[in-house]
């Protein structure tokens, strides 16, 4: 008779599996955690990816339809007209407002989401300090006030007999070319803090927003000795703005957003069918009844 032992293998743990996995970033970077659940929610996260991710390129896509619409189809030579005085010669007003009030909408709703976005990152991280969330929060309120701007620029005209209008023309003016670049610095700043991302996406955003800052100070020392650059300006400006799609494709956070955008509605909703669908955690985590390294048997 004698002893025959049997070594069980130990397997990897769920921190080292992960780990293995984010060894080899891809080109743009990874979510920093998968979606996964029920093929219902499944299918309302992947909703909610599509829609939060349309969001900054239907802005940046309506914008750029503004000024194309002003250059082409009202016959403006960007090289000898300011945008002003493209609006003010524009027959079909309220299609252009409309399409530049879309616009703007967007942008805003874009700019919240992304403050939402870092927030739950950071959160998560635990690295969500008062000088990242007041960065955070400066951020998102000077590009929504950027956009409040484009919109009192565009629905106040710069040659009106009301001194009222006139005066909101340039105020918009100046809030839409002094805190979007603002919010752009910002934003770079926030975006080389988290980790998902990868280094690629970040030159991108760095070099877009050095650009932005580059051209609104050309046009704001200029002026009209270089009107062409406020057309580029605008437009640049939205471009920058459709870019934050690949942020959302990235690190979506759908669950957070739909709760923060229907106002909590969904917390529950969701809350609800997770504890419909989850499985017993006691039954599948029971410990073994014997414990041991080594199964021991007679030979």
């Amino acid at each position: 008779m004698g002893l025959k032992s049997k070594t069980t293998k130990k397997q990897p743990d769920i921190e080292e599996q992960q780990q293995i996995q984010t060894r080899k970033q891809p080109l743009l970077g990874e979510p920093i955690r998968p979606n996964v659940g029920t093929n219902e929610t499944n299918r309302g996260s992947c909703c909610a990816r599509m829609f939060f991710a349309s969001m900054p390129l239907l802005s940046s896509a309506l914008i750029v339809a503004f000024l194309y619409i002003l250059i082409f189809e009202g016959k403006n030579d960007p090289t000898q007209v300011l945008i002003a005085q493209a609006m003010a010669g524009y027959e079909r007003q309220q299609e252009i407002k409309a399409i530049a009030l879309m616009g703007s909408a967007f942008a805003i709703i874009t700019t919240i989401a992304r403050e939402v976005q870092i927030r739950v990152y950071f959160t998560r991280d635990g690295t969500y300090t008062c000088c990242l969330q007041a960065m955070n929060s400066i951020g998102a309120l000077a590009n929504i006030l950027a956009y409040v701007g484009y919109l009192l620029t565009v629905f106040n005209k710069y040659d009106a007999e009301d001194e009222t209008k006139a005066f909101l023309h340039v105020v918009g003016l100046l809030l839409f070319f002094i805190l979007a670049p603002l919010y752009a610095l910002l934003q770079c700043a926030l975006l080389f803090k988290q980790t998902q991302y990868s280094m690629f996406i970040k030159i991108i955003f760095l070099l877009m927003a050095v650009l932005e800052y580059a051209v609104v100070i050309g046009y704001l020392v200029l002026k009209e000795n270089a009107i062409i650059i406020e057309w580029f300006a605008v437009a640049l400006i939205s471009m920058y703005t459709g870019l934050f799609f690949i942020l959302f494709l990235i690190d979506p956070v759908d669950d957070e957003l739909k709760e923060y955008f229907s106002f909590g509605c969904c917390r529950k909703k969701s809350g609800s069918s997770e504890r419909k669908d989850r499985p017993s955690v006691s039954k599948r985590n029971d410990p073994p009844a014997n414990n041991r390294a080594e199964d021991i048997e007679l030979a």
